[in-house]
């Protein structure tokens, strides 16, 4: 053979394995089930997952909850399973809830990757992308103590609903990290559910029974959205302050406004981003990283606008 047809023969190959590679990528349907429509939160998740789909030349399908809850999300769930993708990714709004139509998933064949959130169950999950959560606890509980300046009085929580594993594991991360402040007397933690006027009157009514609150921290955006409404309404800025976690646009306008002092921002476009990434490479047999860390970064009004900060900002049209 001359070095003129080992060279044809070479490139042969080269287009066959890239046509075959492409025609693989275009049998691969990745469908991406969000806990919540509307939120700048799951919109950077949504654009990180294009970002990797168009990287990767594969299809997405995005939908979404109309809000934040097991029984909004199963039926969207529900019918993505009828198209039968190759590979759901999804924030389960729920850590035991969602394991039984995501275990029916599996078995029809579909690859399940979780961001941000995960379940009690994980043996069906593929891979686990998020951010460690008791870790944004203990950030939450550090952000509060530095704000408030060596005082000393009440502080307490205000959060969404029990059974969010996310939620679970950062009330746990800031109980632990608020005893290591002898000044801060923690009396403990309120549900008041993904409605943000709901945890308005929640933060109202503990504002009336601990007239002498200085502090509260909310770890999730509904509630923290909430809990602003509230410190307007009460006129209580100067005195409590407040920590949150997520950047919504609404909270950081409330941080601006000086409703809220601190907001421990995660990095959802990169969980978007490398959950799609995984849940491609379990679809095609290729090894899979799990569990994958994404960080934090602490916001305060003064430095929201840096630019190593401003980066984190939730931005995006995605869903």
């Amino acid at each position: 053979m001359t070095k003129m047809t080992k060279r044809l023969a070479f490139l042969l190959a080269a287009t066959v394995l890239s046509a075959t590679a492409a025609a693989a990528s275009d049998d691969i349907s990745v469908s991406l089930v969000l806990g919540q429509r509307n939120s700048g939160f799951h919109e950077a998740i949504a654009c990180g997952a294009r970002a990797a789909a168009q990287e990767l030349g594969v299809k997405v399908n995005i939908q979404a909850a109309p809000t934040y809850s097991a029984s909004e999300q199963i039926p969207v769930l529900n019918s993505v399973m009828a198209t039968s993708p190759s590979a759901i990714v999804l924030d389960p709004t729920s850590s035991t809830a969602l394991i039984a139509p995501l275990m029916e998933a599996a078995a029809n064949g579909a690859k399940i990757v979780a961001v941000d959130t995960t379940l009690d169950d994980p043996s069906v999950l593929a891979a686990v992308v998020g951010t460690d959560n008791e870790s944004v606890g203990r950030e939450t509980a550090k952000a509060l103590a530095k704000a408030l300046e060596g005082k000393s009085g009440k502080v307490a929580q205000i959060n969404s609903i029990p059974g969010i594993s996310t939620v679970d594991a950062r009330i746990r991360g800031f109980e632990e990290e608020i005893k290591n402040y002898p000044n801060l007397t923690y009396i403990g933690n309120q549900f008041a559910s993904e409605d943000i006027p709901k945890a308005q009157q929640a933060f109202v009514s503990l504002m009336s029974a601990h007239p002498d609150l200085i502090g509260v921290v909310s770890q999730s955006n509904n509630p923290a959205i909430g809990v602003a409404g509230g410190i307007r309404s009460t006129e209580t800025a100067d005195s409590v302050v407040a920590v949150a976690v997520d950047a919504d646009d609404a909270e950081i306008e409330a941080l601006n406004e000086g409703l809220l002092d601190a907001l421990v921002i995660q990095q959802p476009f990169e969980m978007g981003y490398l959950g799609f990434k995984q849940a491609v490479a379990a679809v095609k047999g290729e090894p899979v990283k799990t569990p994958i860390g994404t960080g934090t970064v602490t916001a305060t009004k003064a430095n929201i606008a840096e630019p190593d900060v401003a980066k984190y900002l939730y931005k995006g049209n995605c869903i």
